[in-house]
């Protein structure tokens, strides 16, 4: 009875830091414009369950769900440059579009480092540019050069995350 008591006691204390991690979240995230998108791309990040303890360590997850994104992007884009029967005009595009993918994945890495030495204004500085790669591509998507349905959500849902990583880090400074 007493090896139960303690597994029980020992259980609640982990449900309770659990809870703590998820309230923190749902905090931080309230504040974003996409509360939801904001929660989801946090609490589905692995590393969320043993690192979201601190307001710093979940923006560097809410800014590594925005470099996850941007990758897959990327490499959405290489997969679209591979066609054989792309026009001019969107091949043109998609190029600009993949450097300014690759940009935006150096400019959160570097977001990244700065918020691991507590560098808030840098973070600021290099999520929008990160940020400004991207709409640089939404640009010329919506210019009617080579336009890409999937490729335009996928900027939107990319804008999305690196504002809700920017709202994170106004409440961290």
């Amino acid at each position: 009875m007493k090896q139960f008591s303690r597994l029980l006691f020992i259980f609640i204390l982990y449900l309770s830091y659990v809870n703590a991690d998820s309230n923190l979240i749902t905090d931080l995230c309230k504040h974003c414009d996409d509360p939801k998108l904001c929660l989801s791309s946090i609490e589905t990040r692995p590393e969320s369950g043993e690192f979201a303890a601190t307001t710093n360590q979940i923006e560097i997850i809410a800014i590594s769900a925005a470099s996850a994104n941007a990758s897959s992007t990327s490499a959405y884009i290489k997969e679209m440059l591979s066609r054989e029967d792309l026009e001019p005009a969107t091949e043109s595009t998609l190029e600009d579009c993949q450097k300014n993918y690759q940009d935006a994945v150096e400019q959160l890495d570097d977001s990244i480092s700065a918020m691991l030495v507590d560098a808030h204004a840098d973070v600021d500085v290099w999520l929008n540019a990160a940020i400004s790669a991207i709409e640089s591509c939404s640009n010329e998507l919506e210019s009617g050069a080579g336009n890409d349905a999937e490729l335009s959500q996928r900027n939107k849902v990319f804008f999305k995350l690196c504002k809700n990583a920017l709202v994170i880090n106004k409440m961290l400074t």
